[in-house]
């Protein structure tokens, strides 16, 4: 194991403990069983790109074509019903967006304020819908399309049932390194994989969230390199015998174990290490 991947060495008595990262660690996403759905895009040449390593093939079939906006547009048209989000928009609760009736036409309208441009200010129509299709055709998609990310991620909040999500970003050690996205969790996804454990949380939403945030955690960890393993070593005494018969008393380090793949910090693992192979120090 190269030396430049060592991150810290430990001593307890006869033992060493030899701390390095992990050149090729898993994806928790790809190769683990995880708990939530995980959608994240990662800053490239300036701008973000849905990650190949992310859960997309849960909503589109092709990554570079989809940012995680609109596949999120894609799991708000799933769990919110259009009727809620009609009334979402109706009640004035999106900035530049609104629904309104069109007497004279007969019809709804759903309006943007346009920012910029000739039109700078000047309320644009996005879609025209009649009354009874607006009741009967499924216009989720059209009607969530000049939403932005923190209405998006607002309606769900507010307006699913049964059903966690969490925004979230994760920053790396340079200055591209950066990764945006967010994460949920049906009610039947969690108790398929999770379970409630009422002794630690109040509601399974809570738990889900704590759930989210560590798997979270070790995406980061993936990402930035920051998975770990170890080497440990035990101490060998043997007298070396020189050519000139002197005999001199000295030791090795023999490694006796080793394992890698660790999602936790330097001193978590160490104390893993040693609770795990019951070290302790010597007697000075």
């Amino acid at each position: 194991m190269s030396d430049n991947l060592l991150i810290e060495t430990k001593e307890i008595g006869d033992y060493r403990i030899k701390i390095y990262y992990d050149e090729c660690p898993s994806c928790p996403v790809t190769d683990w069983d995880m708990g939530a759905i995980h959608i994240f895009e990662h800053l490239e040449r300036g701008r973000y790109w849905l990650s190949q390593n992310c859960d997309w093939k849960e909503h589109v079939s092709n990554p570079r074509e989809y940012s995680a906006t609109e596949i999120l547009q894609r799991v708000v048209a799933e769990v919110v019903t259009q009727k809620a989000i009609v009334k979402y928009i109706k009640a004035g609760k999106v900035n530049d967006v609104r629904l309104v009736y069109n007497r004279s036409e007969r019809q709804w309208e759903l309006q943007a304020k346009c920012n910029s441009g000739f039109y700078k200010g000047e309320w644009v129509n996005q879609i025209e819908i009649e009354p009874s299709a607006l009741k009967s055709d499924d216009y989720r998609m059209e009607l969530l399309e000049p939403l932005d990310e923190e209405d998006l991620m607002t309606l769900v909040e507010e307006c699913a049932k049964d059903f966690v999500i969490k925004e979230w970003s994760s920053c790396g050690y340079s200055q591209d390194d950066h990764m945006r996205g967010f994460s949920y969790m049906t009610k039947e996804m969690f108790d398929k994989r999770c379970g409630f454990s009422p002794n630690y949380y109040k509601t399974w939403q809570e738990q889900a969230r704590t759930v989210i945030d560590g798997e979270v955690d070790c995406i980061g960890k993936w990402a930035w390199g920051d998975v770990k393993g170890y080497v440990l070593e035990k101490k060998e005494s043997y007298t070396k015998v020189y050519s000139d018969g002197r005999e001199v008393e000295t030791f090795e380090w023999e490694e006796i174990d080793s394992c890698w793949g660790y999602y936790m910090d330097t001193e978590e693992l160490i104390d893993e290490v040693i609770s795990e192979h019951g070290l302790k120090e010597t007697a000075a």
